[in-house]
Protein backbone atom coordinates (compact mmCIF):
# COMPACT_ATOMS: atom_id res chain seq x y z
CA UNK A 1 0.00 0.00 0.00
CA UNK A 2 1.16 3.52 -0.76
CA UNK A 3 -0.64 6.64 0.32
CA UNK A 4 -0.35 10.40 0.10
CA UNK A 5 1.29 11.72 3.26
CA UNK A 6 0.14 15.31 2.77
CA UNK A 7 -3.19 14.79 4.59
CA UNK A 8 -3.60 12.94 7.90
CA UNK A 9 -7.02 11.61 6.86
CA UNK A 10 -5.37 9.51 4.12
CA UNK A 11 -2.99 7.95 6.64
CA UNK A 12 -5.96 7.09 8.89
CA UNK A 13 -7.78 5.42 5.97
CA UNK A 14 -4.61 3.49 5.09
CA UNK A 15 -4.26 2.32 8.70
CA UNK A 16 -7.90 1.21 8.74
CA UNK A 17 -7.37 -0.79 5.55
CA UNK A 18 -4.13 -2.28 6.88
CA UNK A 19 -5.74 -3.32 10.17
CA UNK A 20 -8.73 -4.93 8.44
CA UNK A 21 -6.58 -6.82 5.94
CA UNK A 22 -4.17 -8.04 8.62
CA UNK A 23 -7.04 -9.31 10.76
CA UNK A 24 -8.05 -11.48 7.80
CA UNK A 25 -4.51 -12.87 7.63
CA UNK A 26 -3.19 -10.80 4.73
CA UNK A 27 0.36 -9.44 4.98
CA UNK A 28 0.32 -5.66 4.46
CA UNK A 29 3.14 -3.18 4.02
CA UNK A 30 2.14 0.48 3.97
CA UNK A 31 4.35 3.32 2.76
CA UNK A 32 3.75 7.07 2.77
CA UNK A 33 4.63 8.68 -0.57
CA UNK A 34 7.47 10.54 1.17
CA UNK A 35 9.36 7.24 1.60
CA UNK A 36 12.53 6.88 -0.45
CA UNK A 37 12.49 3.11 -0.98
CA UNK A 38 9.47 1.02 -2.01
CA UNK A 39 11.26 -2.32 -2.49
CA UNK A 40 8.74 -4.12 -0.29
CA UNK A 41 6.03 -3.42 -2.85
CA UNK A 42 7.86 -5.30 -5.63
CA UNK A 43 6.81 -8.69 -4.27
CA UNK A 44 3.19 -7.86 -3.48
CA UNK A 45 0.31 -9.14 -5.58
CA UNK A 46 -2.06 -6.24 -4.85
CA UNK A 47 -1.44 -2.52 -4.58
CA UNK A 48 -3.67 -0.07 -2.71
CA UNK A 49 -3.09 3.61 -3.51
CA UNK A 50 -4.60 6.36 -1.37
CA UNK A 51 -4.86 10.03 -2.19
CA UNK A 52 -7.11 13.03 -1.71
CA UNK A 53 -9.15 15.39 -3.87
CA UNK A 54 -6.91 18.32 -4.86
CA UNK A 55 -9.71 20.32 -6.49
CA UNK A 56 -13.42 19.91 -7.12
CA UNK A 57 -13.36 20.86 -10.77
CA UNK A 58 -10.04 19.58 -12.12
CA UNK A 59 -8.52 17.20 -9.58
CA UNK A 60 -5.06 15.79 -10.14
CA UNK A 61 -2.99 13.21 -8.34
CA UNK A 62 -0.61 15.07 -6.00
CA UNK A 63 2.84 15.40 -7.60
CA UNK A 64 4.64 13.61 -4.75
CA UNK A 65 2.36 10.58 -5.13
CA UNK A 66 2.79 10.56 -8.93
CA UNK A 67 6.57 10.64 -8.47
CA UNK A 68 6.37 7.83 -5.89
CA UNK A 69 4.28 5.66 -8.24
CA UNK A 70 6.98 6.07 -10.90
CA UNK A 71 9.64 4.84 -8.41
CA UNK A 72 7.88 1.64 -7.31
CA UNK A 73 9.77 -1.37 -8.74
CA UNK A 74 7.70 -4.03 -10.48
CA UNK A 75 4.45 -2.03 -10.37
CA UNK A 76 3.37 -3.10 -13.85
CA UNK A 77 0.65 -5.74 -13.80
CA UNK A 78 -0.20 -5.33 -10.11
CA UNK A 79 -3.89 -5.74 -9.32
CA UNK A 80 -4.67 -2.34 -7.86
CA UNK A 81 -7.26 -0.49 -5.80
CA UNK A 82 -7.44 3.30 -5.50
CA UNK A 83 -8.98 4.99 -2.48
CA UNK A 84 -9.78 8.51 -1.30
CA UNK A 85 -11.77 10.05 1.54
CA UNK A 86 -15.44 10.79 0.80
CA UNK A 87 -15.62 14.41 -0.21
CA UNK A 88 -18.72 15.00 -2.30
CA UNK A 89 -18.37 17.01 -5.47
CA UNK A 90 -15.35 16.02 -7.56
CA UNK A 91 -14.85 12.72 -5.75
CA UNK A 92 -15.31 10.59 -8.89
CA UNK A 93 -12.97 12.83 -10.90
CA UNK A 94 -10.32 12.54 -8.20
CA UNK A 95 -10.54 8.74 -8.32
CA UNK A 96 -10.34 8.80 -12.11
CA UNK A 97 -7.23 11.01 -11.95
CA UNK A 98 -5.34 8.67 -9.62
CA UNK A 99 -6.50 5.57 -11.53
CA UNK A 100 -5.25 7.13 -14.77
CA UNK A 101 -1.82 7.76 -13.21
CA UNK A 102 -1.75 4.21 -11.84
CA UNK A 103 -2.62 2.77 -15.26
CA UNK A 104 0.16 4.84 -16.85
CA UNK A 105 2.56 2.89 -14.59
CA UNK A 106 1.06 -0.43 -15.73
CA UNK A 107 -1.30 -1.13 -12.82
CA UNK A 108 -4.34 -3.28 -13.50
CA UNK A 109 -7.25 -1.54 -11.78
CA UNK A 110 -9.68 -3.88 -10.03
CA UNK A 111 -11.52 -1.46 -7.73
CA UNK A 112 -11.80 2.08 -6.40
CA UNK A 113 -13.44 3.34 -3.26
CA UNK A 114 -14.22 6.52 -1.32
CA UNK A 115 -14.26 5.98 2.45
CA UNK A 116 -16.15 8.12 4.95
CA UNK A 117 -13.95 7.12 7.91
CA UNK A 118 -11.16 4.89 9.16
CA UNK A 119 -13.87 2.49 10.38
CA UNK A 120 -15.40 2.43 6.88
CA UNK A 121 -11.98 1.52 5.41
CA UNK A 122 -11.51 -1.14 8.09
CA UNK A 123 -14.91 -2.72 7.36
CA UNK A 124 -14.20 -2.71 3.60
CA UNK A 125 -10.83 -4.41 4.17
CA UNK A 126 -12.43 -7.14 6.29
CA UNK A 127 -14.89 -8.00 3.53
CA UNK A 128 -12.85 -7.61 0.32
CA UNK A 129 -11.85 -10.88 -1.28
CA UNK A 130 -8.23 -10.89 -2.45
CA UNK A 131 -7.30 -14.10 -4.23
CA UNK A 132 -4.22 -15.82 -2.88
CA UNK A 133 -1.37 -16.65 -5.26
Amino acid sequence: MIYSSEKKVIEKLALGLKRGLEEKGDKVTAYPDSEENFRGLASCKYLFVGTYKTSSFKPRTPQRLRDALARIPGISGKRSIAFIPKSGMGERKALLAVMNDMEKQGCFMIDQHAFSSEKDAYEFAKTISLKKA
